[in-house]
């Protein structure tokens, strides 16, 4: 469930970044075929991007502070008392599981919708109509289609206005409007929280609208397909997950049938270069490693060259890699081992739900005893001191050595809180 959340929240950071991109550069744009398919592949793209594994630029914990670091320690209640264990609630409704129970809600409302025109195609009688199946509703309600079934009301059928709905509902069949409608709202599933989904979904609605007035027009009168346009404005709802033929769009689409369309070619481009830095934005965030690699021996090589850590004075530099690294009696399992048997998962963490990486650096001075412990990104809940504090009980290690003599090393280590 933590790589699943984690690819989430990449997933969000570049639709953020596409969507920034679409407001600066397309938004105004009136090729709407571009607009359309460049909201569907970044939004595609968005997705995708988070599970390729690029990265180049290393930015994981043991490169912002350069220090050697040790195998990961695994800390969870269930090493403790049986009393602590029945006290916990079987089911741990942390942030991953209410993440996920929100998720599968707008799954199943998705499908429910989707049943629902499903029934009423099935219930409803369809008849052929100029390669549509028009579905009779008996109540007045906005004409909608759902792929070629035409949902329209009874007496519209008889109207004079019926022939302008027709054609526009057959442009979103056409033009497969209810593909990206259906790919769209799933994605809610998976971006319910992100504001910037809400507008580009909007924006694809809108779109399509803009698609299938161009495509109408040239087919109806342009003053009878206005005028239809602002007559049904009064007919009642709509189902979602289908085009109606009128959503609260109306200025906007009569300015865009109306405007004269000049062939800009230089400007087309123009706006397709100013977008590449988005894509390069996005592919870099996507290049850099924030994870963090644990190792199960610290070895190296007698050739590797010493780094400092910092300037002190003179005997007291601190080394992070020298020609003969500490090394824990009994080595490094022995050493987790330790931490994980002294170790204990703080009450106001279990009862808060806090889980997560410390990470705590700390100095083996040249007689081998640990020192200098402090916590370099901690979680909270008293799981920072906790880990802190079974570092300085560590006894001593066997001194580092560069050059033939002891020196001081400095070493982050992890400490992984878990509850589940």
């Amino acid at each position: 469930m933590e790589i699943l959340l984690s690819w989430n929240l990449r997933a969000a950071v570049y639709l953020l970044i596409f969507t920034i991109a679409y407001l600066l550069i397309l938004r105004r744009n009136t090729r709407v075929v571009f607009n359309r398919f460049y909201i569907l592949l970044s939004s595609l793209l968005a997705m995708i991007l988070p599970v390729i594994p690029l990265n180049i630029y290393d930015l994981s914990i043991d490169k912002l502070w350069p220090n050697v670091l040790l195998p990961e320690v695994l800390i969870s209640p269930m090493a403790e008392s049986e009393k602590i264990v029945v006290e916990q609630s079987t089911f741990n409704l942390n942030l991953y599981n209410v993440f996920a129970l929100i998720c599968l809600g707008f799954l199943l409302r998705y499908v429910f919708r989707l049943l629902w025109i499903v029934f009423l195609i099935i219930r409803l009688k369809a008849e052929p109509n100029h390669g549509m199946k028009i579905v009779r509703l008996e109540s007045d309600k906005i004409p909608f289609s759902f792929f070629n079934w035409l949902f329209v009301s009874e007496h519209l059928l008889n109207d004079l206005r019926f022939d302008p709905v027709l054609e526009h509902e057959k442009a979103h069949a056409d033009r497969f409007h209810s593909l990206d409608i259906l790919y769209f709202e799933l994605l809610q599933a998976v971006f319910w929280y992100h504001p910037a989904w809400y507008f580009m979904r909007n924006e694809l609605k809108t779109m399509h609208e803009f698609e299938a007035d161009q495509l109408a027009i040239r087919k109806v009168n342009r003053s009878v397909y206005q005028r239809t346009l602002l007559e049904l404005t009064t007919y009642g709802g709509m189902f979602w997950l289908t085009n109606p033929f009128n959503v609260s769009l109306i200025k906007k689409r009569m300015l865009m049938m109306n405007q004269i369309k000049g062939n800009k070619p230089a400007l087309k481009w123009l706006k397709i270069a100013l977008l590449l830095p988005f894509f390069v934005a996005a592919v870099f965030i996507q290049s850099c490693n924030f994870a963090t690699d644990s190792v199960e021996e610290v070895k190296l090589k007698e050739d590797q060259t010493p780094a400092f850590k910092q300037e002190q004075a003179p005997g007291e530099e601190v080394f992070t890699v020298v020609d003969v690294m500490p090394e824990f009696p009994g080595g490094a399992t022995a050493m987790m081992n330790f931490i994980a048997n002294n170790i204990t998962y703080p009450e106001q963490a279990r009862r808060d739900t806090i889980h997560g990486r410390v990470y705590v650096n700390f100095v083996v001075e040249t007689d081998g005893s640990v020192s200098n412990v402090k916590i370099l990104r901690g979680i909270g809940g008293g799981c920072d001191e906790e880990a802190k504090r079974v570092v300085e009980l560590l006894p001593k290690f066997t001194p580092g050595y560069q050059r033939g003599q002891a020196v001081r090393v400095s070493f982050n280590l992890p400490v992984k809180f878990v509850l589940n």
